[in-house]
């Protein structure tokens, strides 16, 4: 039997293959059953926008294409072929879940392999840097005969919802999104043309006047603008794309459903802009309903997506956290990122231990609200892609999921975060004349190298937290709002980034090695102990044209940024952990991170994770004795020693462990 619900959501990504057309109920009680629970949100992943574009209504039956039955067309699943699906089908699976409970809704992508409506329709593909077209729907773009391609899809978007009675709309990659980041397209006459009417700025000769795909006028463009007019084009699109999901969202709020967007790609609030286009805050002012956050680490860390540079893990949870500071009122939910079988990568067969750590950790990032309450940044998992998993995995995701999600902290051990809206609008002129580490770059090396800073508050609330706080980039801070971080007197507070004038004098501090423009690390109201050798790794030959930059096409890719010294870094990290009194890695510290979690006066939960791909015996001291220690996970499977302050436990590759460690009174 199904389980109960939980405190927290569950959600599902699912192909068609997960159910079964030749069942009287789809399979769906089967689905259910093999599950264990009833999913609050089923997403039915329908692949190809034909879906939409093609819909005439309900009054006769009509088989799919392949791709709509299966993501791209891949010919079978795990439990099943690829089934040739009809309209009256779909529409009875959507009444069976619906029968048990869950609320259903559908995504699509701007890719496609069969074209019905959009062979026909090639001007609103997209058009990269080179004039070539893209398999790619640009929803930005107009129809042949002018109408805007947003308000033929909106339209049909509507009747969609309606007569399959779908509970609402994923706004998925490509309709949340470019595909193509902003360098690498779209620069056609027709988005061209909307920048210029939209900025009234007048290109040069050759540039503004139509092209009808001349590849040699699309790269002078493109040249061109992204280098004159870079920031006037990244604004832009981002008003262009909420633009688009305010029509979307209107017009599925006016048949009482809901519309939930994918962020894009896997980036942070700066990233998203720079990269897509793409302003959160415009999204959710457009009246994007709640966002769901790629946090992909555990597929693209076995090589789901080959070339990411930086860590993975850290690297997503450093955007989860700030995406939550950027928009404190909105549900962000966290891919759980399962398996795909057209991508071809299988986390629960392959690395399940990556996937386990990855939801401890994920379920265990928070936001201090003005009210003096701690909220998780995820309000659950999205399973991703939610077909052919069998029972026993079922079990582990659920298992891992209550244990996740379980702690009701009354505070995080470690730095609490500053955010700033302020500061992230400046970020992006800094960036592009600099080239500096942005605040997600800076937060994700640092915890990588053992920095607990697992919860963040935004500079307007300070007054609500006790203990250290972390500045990243303070120069981007407004004079008031610097002025309110130093005047902080309930911790010590950490300041790295760029110098900045204003800043006191301070007892502690220190400088990277590469400069100009090096960065600084500041400490106010503590002096932590022992010197930190900054000692540079190689040479840094700066590009001598940071506008003239060729950018990453992949997001797994990483920008440009300037050369920041490991040892810099690292000092950063240990004086974090110093000034935040956190647990300490006495052995394998190369390996082993830690985040802790005060449950009361005398009991925190520890979570520790294990960077190495082989299992790690480590001893952590912390700061106070210890009086008893009991184990969460399911393993290890024999409690570990302690002594005094310390205590040892072995950790699975890739994996993490819990305890519940109670402290002497």
């Amino acid at each position: 039997m199904p389980d109960s619900k939980p405190v927290y959501d569950r959600w599902v990504w699912v192909e068609l293959t997960g159910f079964d057309n030749e069942s009287q109920d789809f399979g769906v009680a089967a689905y259910i059953d093999n599950a264990g629970f009833v999913p609050d949100v089923v997403s039915l992943l329908l692949f190809n926008p034909d879906f939409v574009h093609t819909h005439d209504g309900m009054e006769t039956d009509r088989a799919f294409p392949v791709d709509v039955c299966t993501y791209g067309g891949h010919p079978y699943g795990v439990e099943r072929p690829r089934q040739e699906w009809t309209r009256y089908q779909l529409a009875g699976l959507v009444r069976e879940l619906h029968s048990h409970g869950a609320k259903v809704m559908f995504a699509v992508f701007d890719q496609f392999l069969t074209d019905e409506w959009i062979g026909q329709h090639p001007e609103v593909w997209h058009v990269n840097r080179n004039g070539d077209r893209v398999r790619s729907i640009c929803p930005w773009k107009r129809l042949s005969d002018g109408a805007w391609y947003e308000d033929f899809f909106a339209a049909q978007l509507a009747r969609v919802l309606e007569d399959y009675e779908f509970d609402g709309f994923h706004q998925a990659d490509g309709y949340s999104h470019p595909r193509l980041p902003l360098y690498e397209g779209d620069y056609s006459d027709d988005i061209t043309g909307q920048f210029v009417e939209a900025t009234g700025i007048t290109l040069p000769a050759g540039l503004g006047e139509p092209s009808t795909y001349n590849p040699d006028v699309i790269r002078a463009r493109q040249a061109f603008i992204w280098r004159n007019l870079r920031q006037e084009w990244l604004r832009f699109y981002a008003g262009r794309v909420a633009r688009f999901c305010k029509k979307i969202a209107d017009a599925a709020h006016a048949k009482g459903k809901v519309v939930v967007a994918n962020n894009a790609l896997t980036r942070d609030p700066f990233q998203a802009l720079y990269r897509y286009g793409v302003d959160y805050k415009l999204m959710v002012k457009a009246r994007v309903d709640s966002i769901i956050c790629e946090t992909v680490n555990p597929g693209v860390s076995i090589g789901a997506e080959s070339g990411m540079v930086a860590a993975p893990h850290y690297d997503f949870l450093a955007m989860t956290l700030l995406m939550k500071s950027y928009l404190p009122d909105t549900e962000l939910h966290c891919l759980n990122n399962a398996h795909d079988v057209n991508e071809l990568w299988d986390v629960l067969r392959h690395g399940p231990t990556l996937l386990e750590r990855e939801v401890y950790c994920n379920s265990n990032l928070y936001h201090w609200r003005s009210d003096r309450t701690l909220e998780r940044c995820s309000s659950g998992p999205v399973v991703c892609l939610a077909d052919g998993i069998r029972r026993h995995e079922w079990e582990w995701l659920r298992e891992w999921w209550d244990l996740g999600f379980a702690a009701a902290p009354r505070r995080v051990v470690g730095a609490t975060l500053v955010w700033s809206d302020r500061a992230l609008e400046r970020q992006l002129d800094e960036f592009i004349a600099t080239r500096r580490w942005t605040t997600h770059k800076l937060l994700h090396e640092l915890t990588s190298r053992g920095a607990p800073v697992h919860c963040a508050v935004d500079i307007a609330d300070i007054g609500v937290v006790n203990g250290p706080l972390l500045v990243l980039n303070p120069q981007l801070l407004p004079e008031d709002e610097l002025a309110a971080v130093l005047a902080y007197d309930r911790g010590p507070v950490i300041v790295i980034g760029g110098e900045t004038p204003g800043l006191p004098a301070t007892d502690f501090g220190f400088e990277d090695c590469y400069g100009p423009g090096q960065l600084v690390c500041r400490v106010y109201g503590a002096k932590p102990s022992g010197s930190h050798d900054i000692a540079s790794d190689e040479p840094e030959v700066i590009p001598p044209d940071l506008m003239g930059l060729e950018e990453p096409p992949t997001y797994v890719q990483e920008l440009y940024f300037r050369k920041v010294s490991d040892s810099f870094v690292a000092a950063c990290a240990d004086v974090i952990a110093e000034c935040s009194a956190a647990p300490r890695v006495l052995s394998r510290s190369e390996a082993i991170r830690v985040q802790a979690l005060e449950l009361g006066d005398r009991t925190w939960r520890v979570l520790v994770g294990n960077d190495s791909h082989y299992y790690v015996v480590t001893d952590l001291d912390m700061g106070r004795e210890i009086e008893k220690i009991e184990r969460v996970t399911a393993f290890p499977g024999t409690p570990p020693g302690f002594s005094g302050s310390t205590f040892g436990c072995k950790v699975p590759g890739k994996g993490a462990v819990m305890f519940d460690v109670t402290f002497a009174a």
